[in-house]
């Protein structure tokens, strides 16, 4: 039996909100992972806290690494913000490559209350 033939129920090449959410997150995770060399990324939850498209088509997300311990948060967030700013600022940039779009991303680093 072959399947009927009929146009696409979605366009192919346009991504789900779905997919480009679960994108956003394998990205920051990749780059926590190039940053922090300790054991920590494994030890932390990692959520997608806000997604929003903008009037001017640009995407606001925000995602939240959660931690158990107040060590581990100094470790991610590093020296004056500048670990978490320098894993923002590279997920940022390859996120609008994918999108093809503006992108502002916001992460924030949180210990388990």
């Amino acid at each position: 039996m072959m399947a009927v033939q009929r146009p696409w129920d979605e366009d192919p090449i346009t991504m789900s909100e779905e997919v480009m959410k679960n994108i956003s997150l394998e990205v920051v995770r990749e780059r926590l992972l190039d940053h922090v060399h300790q054991e920590i990324p494994y030890g932390i939850d990692h959520r997608l806290v806000d997604w929003k498209e903008l009037r001017d088509g640009s995407l606001r997300i925000e995602q939240h690494f959660i931690t158990s311990k107040m060590s581990q948060r100094k470790i991610l967030v590093g020296k004056n913000g500048s670990k978490i700013g320098r894993i923002g600022i590279e997920a940022n940039e390859e996120l609008r490559s994918i999108f093809k779009r503006e992108v502002h991303l916001i992460l924030q680093v949180r210990v388990k209350t």
